[in-house]
């Protein structure tokens, strides 16, 4: 592998992190350029300072992600768009998640393809458990599916294979899956109200009941919403294909 595609895959990340944030409800912190106030105090200057955060210069924003994220994970040894995949989980959760992603998918036996899909997917499922999720769960969520998204395309754009069939049927497939699931919650919340209505919440057995039959609702309509994201990053891509 060489270094080809880390500066279009840093350059698609800032995309996505590119300005200076400050919010009180996001543990990271004063962060610009997706630098952390952490990371500038480990990577840039010891003692910087909300205001030091806010002026860092784009460069030294991009040398941190060359030396501290692509160096570090080891991305040149990758195929292109796990590259990418990789590199932007561990910009965004740190490195050490990524670390966890391979052990548990083994990147040696999946298609690049494979491996670009099934990462976003268990990356969108750990997103979805933390508890900033109904704050910033919205732009996670979209994010996950253009780096899905943008992930593929670089993976068939160096196998040779068609790049627009490749987005096509993922679009259509994604946009099929939001169709079903979002029916499907539907219907679970037309089953579930009158079930739930006679159920005896005086024992253990009606909670869990009533417990499943919440959860499985909220579920295929939080698919419905990650498969309908999807869809529509892969058309987006396709307008460019």
């Amino acid at each position: 592998m060489t270094a080809t595609n880390r500066e279009a895959a840093i350059s698609k990340t800032l995309t996505y992190e590119g300005g200076y944030t400050n919010d009180p409800r996001d543990p990271g912190g004063a962060t610009n350029w997706g630098i952390t106030i952490k990371d500038a105090r480990m990577y840039w200057k010891p003692n910087a300072t909300p205001a030091d955060v806010k002026a860092m210069p784009k460069s030294v924003a991009i040398d941190i992600y060359r030396q501290k994220y692509w160096a570090v994970m080891r991305c040149d040894e990758r195929d292109t768009g796990p590259d990418f995949v990789d590199f932007d989980y561990g910009v965004n959760s740190g490195v050490g998640r990524v670390t966890k992603l391979r052990a548990k998918l083994d990147p040696q036996k999946l298609s690049p393809v494979a491996y670009v899909k099934a990462a976003c997917a268990a990356r969108s499922s750990f997103l979805h458990g933390l508890k900033t999720w109904s704050v910033f769960g919205k732009g996670w969520g979209r994010r996950v599916a253009d780096v899905e998204a943008t992930g593929v395309r670089m993976a068939l754009g160096a196998s040779g294979k068609s790049v627009a069939k490749g987005l096509k049927n993922e679009a259509t497939k994604n946009a099929g899956k939001a169709i079903a699931h979002s029916t499907a919650g539907a219907s679970t919340g037309t089953v579930a109200a009158p079930v739930i209505h006679q159920l005896d919440f005086s024992t253990v057995a009606g909670w869990v009941i009533a417990g499943v039959l919440i959860v499985g609702g909220i579920w295929l309509i939080w698919n419905a919403v990650q498969a309908n994201h999807r869809a529509n990053a892969y058309n987006d891509k396709l307008k460019n294909a």
